[in-house]
Protein backbone atom coordinates (compact mmCIF):
# COMPACT_ATOMS: atom_id res chain seq x y z
CA UNK A 1 0.00 0.00 0.00
CA UNK A 2 3.02 2.29 0.20
CA UNK A 3 2.83 2.88 -3.53
CA UNK A 4 -0.74 4.18 -3.15
CA UNK A 5 0.61 7.18 -1.22
CA UNK A 6 2.91 7.94 -4.16
CA UNK A 7 0.20 8.96 -6.58
CA UNK A 8 -1.55 10.99 -3.87
CA UNK A 9 1.63 12.98 -3.30
CA UNK A 10 2.21 13.45 -7.03
CA UNK A 11 -1.28 14.55 -8.08
CA UNK A 12 -3.31 15.86 -5.16
CA UNK A 13 -3.53 19.63 -5.25
CA UNK A 14 -2.25 19.82 -8.84
CA UNK A 15 -4.43 21.60 -11.39
CA UNK A 16 -5.40 19.91 -14.64
CA UNK A 17 -3.72 22.01 -17.32
CA UNK A 18 -4.81 20.17 -20.46
CA UNK A 19 -7.14 17.33 -21.44
CA UNK A 20 -6.77 15.55 -24.79
CA UNK A 21 -7.34 12.25 -26.52
CA UNK A 22 -4.12 10.85 -28.00
CA UNK A 23 -3.63 7.09 -27.73
CA UNK A 24 -6.10 7.25 -24.84
CA UNK A 25 -7.15 10.01 -22.47
CA UNK A 26 -4.21 12.27 -21.54
CA UNK A 27 -4.46 14.54 -18.51
CA UNK A 28 -1.62 17.02 -18.07
CA UNK A 29 -1.26 18.30 -14.51
CA UNK A 30 0.85 20.99 -12.89
CA UNK A 31 4.35 20.06 -11.74
CA UNK A 32 5.10 18.10 -14.96
CA UNK A 33 2.72 15.21 -14.22
CA UNK A 34 0.94 13.37 -17.03
CA UNK A 35 -1.66 10.63 -16.64
CA UNK A 36 -2.49 8.46 -19.66
CA UNK A 37 -5.60 6.27 -19.41
CA UNK A 38 -5.99 3.56 -22.06
CA UNK A 39 -8.52 1.18 -20.48
CA UNK A 40 -12.28 1.64 -20.59
CA UNK A 41 -13.22 4.00 -17.75
CA UNK A 42 -16.12 5.69 -16.02
CA UNK A 43 -16.50 9.47 -15.88
CA UNK A 44 -18.78 10.83 -13.15
CA UNK A 45 -20.34 14.14 -14.10
CA UNK A 46 -21.23 16.43 -11.19
CA UNK A 47 -24.85 17.13 -10.32
CA UNK A 48 -26.33 20.37 -11.62
CA UNK A 49 -29.55 22.18 -10.74
CA UNK A 50 -31.63 20.20 -13.21
CA UNK A 51 -29.84 16.81 -13.15
CA UNK A 52 -28.30 14.47 -10.60
CA UNK A 53 -24.71 13.21 -10.91
CA UNK A 54 -24.32 10.84 -13.84
CA UNK A 55 -21.79 8.09 -14.58
CA UNK A 56 -20.79 7.51 -18.20
CA UNK A 57 -18.74 4.59 -19.53
CA UNK A 58 -16.10 5.72 -22.03
CA UNK A 59 -13.46 3.96 -24.10
CA UNK A 60 -10.65 6.55 -24.09
CA UNK A 61 -9.13 5.02 -27.22
CA UNK A 62 -12.31 5.57 -29.24
CA UNK A 63 -14.43 8.20 -27.49
CA UNK A 64 -17.68 9.10 -29.20
CA UNK A 65 -17.57 12.63 -30.55
CA UNK A 66 -20.53 13.72 -28.46
CA UNK A 67 -18.72 12.65 -25.25
CA UNK A 68 -15.59 14.78 -25.74
CA UNK A 69 -17.24 18.01 -24.49
CA UNK A 70 -17.85 16.28 -21.14
CA UNK A 71 -14.13 16.57 -20.45
CA UNK A 72 -14.39 20.25 -19.57
CA UNK A 73 -12.70 20.20 -16.18
CA UNK A 74 -9.29 21.67 -17.17
CA UNK A 75 -8.40 24.20 -14.50
CA UNK A 76 -9.85 22.13 -11.66
CA UNK A 77 -7.51 20.56 -9.10
CA UNK A 78 -7.11 16.91 -8.23
CA UNK A 79 -8.50 16.47 -4.70
CA UNK A 80 -8.08 12.70 -4.40
CA UNK A 81 -5.99 10.16 -6.29
CA UNK A 82 -5.84 6.57 -5.08
CA UNK A 83 -5.43 3.10 -6.49
CA UNK A 84 -6.36 -0.27 -5.07
CA UNK A 85 -4.16 -3.32 -4.68
CA UNK A 86 -5.72 -4.63 -7.91
CA UNK A 87 -4.71 -1.51 -9.87
CA UNK A 88 -8.11 0.19 -10.01
CA UNK A 89 -7.58 3.98 -10.13
CA UNK A 90 -9.94 6.58 -8.63
CA UNK A 91 -9.54 10.34 -9.17
CA UNK A 92 -11.65 13.20 -7.79
CA UNK A 93 -11.49 16.82 -8.88
CA UNK A 94 -12.39 20.12 -7.24
CA UNK A 95 -15.38 20.62 -9.56
CA UNK A 96 -16.82 17.21 -8.52
CA UNK A 97 -15.87 15.29 -11.68
CA UNK A 98 -14.55 11.79 -10.94
CA UNK A 99 -12.70 9.22 -13.01
CA UNK A 100 -12.61 5.49 -12.26
CA UNK A 101 -10.33 3.17 -14.21
CA UNK A 102 -10.52 -0.57 -13.52
CA UNK A 103 -7.50 -2.72 -14.29
CA UNK A 104 -7.44 -4.42 -17.68
CA UNK A 105 -6.65 -8.11 -18.11
CA UNK A 106 -5.10 -7.62 -21.55
CA UNK A 107 -3.26 -4.30 -21.55
CA UNK A 108 -1.94 -1.37 -19.55
CA UNK A 109 -4.88 0.45 -17.95
CA UNK A 110 -3.12 3.68 -16.93
CA UNK A 111 0.33 5.24 -16.66
CA UNK A 112 1.47 8.22 -14.61
CA UNK A 113 4.63 10.04 -15.66
CA UNK A 114 6.16 12.59 -13.32
CA UNK A 115 9.30 14.51 -14.20
CA UNK A 116 10.15 15.10 -10.55
CA UNK A 117 8.85 11.92 -8.94
CA UNK A 118 8.98 8.93 -11.29
CA UNK A 119 6.59 6.55 -13.03
CA UNK A 120 3.62 4.43 -11.94
CA UNK A 121 1.48 2.12 -14.04
CA UNK A 122 -1.19 -0.55 -13.87
CA UNK A 123 -0.04 -3.28 -16.24
CA UNK A 124 -2.15 -6.18 -17.54
CA UNK A 125 -3.96 -8.22 -14.88
CA UNK A 126 -3.71 -5.38 -12.34
CA UNK A 127 0.04 -5.72 -11.83
CA UNK A 128 1.36 -2.42 -10.44
CA UNK A 129 4.77 -0.95 -11.24
CA UNK A 130 6.24 2.08 -9.52
CA UNK A 131 9.62 3.62 -10.21
CA UNK A 132 10.62 6.40 -7.82
CA UNK A 133 13.10 9.08 -8.84
CA UNK A 134 12.64 11.25 -5.77
CA UNK A 135 13.81 8.92 -3.00
CA UNK A 136 17.41 8.95 -1.82
CA UNK A 137 19.06 6.77 0.78
CA UNK A 138 21.21 8.24 3.51
CA UNK A 139 24.38 7.16 1.65
CA UNK A 140 23.33 9.19 -1.40
CA UNK A 141 22.30 6.31 -3.68
CA UNK A 142 19.16 6.87 -5.69
CA UNK A 143 16.52 4.30 -4.79
CA UNK A 144 13.98 3.10 -7.31
CA UNK A 145 10.96 1.48 -5.67
CA UNK A 146 9.75 -1.12 -8.12
CA UNK A 147 6.59 -3.01 -7.22
CA UNK A 148 7.27 -2.54 -3.54
CA UNK A 149 10.94 -3.52 -3.65
CA UNK A 150 13.87 -1.12 -3.34
CA UNK A 151 16.38 -1.31 -6.17
CA UNK A 152 19.52 0.82 -6.18
CA UNK A 153 20.37 2.02 -9.66
CA UNK A 154 24.17 2.06 -9.70
CA UNK A 155 24.13 4.17 -12.84
CA UNK A 156 22.49 6.96 -10.89
CA UNK A 157 24.89 6.95 -7.92
CA UNK A 158 26.52 10.30 -7.44
CA UNK A 159 23.80 12.24 -9.25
Amino acid sequence: MTEQKVIEQWLEGCAVQRIMFRDGLVLNFEDYNELVITAPMRLTLPAIETSPAEVIAIDPNHPAGQLRPLFDFAGSSCTSAVWSDTGDLHLEFSDDHQIDVPCNDNAIAWELYSKHHGYAACLAHGELRVVRLDTARADGDIVLAVAGHDVVDAGMVGM
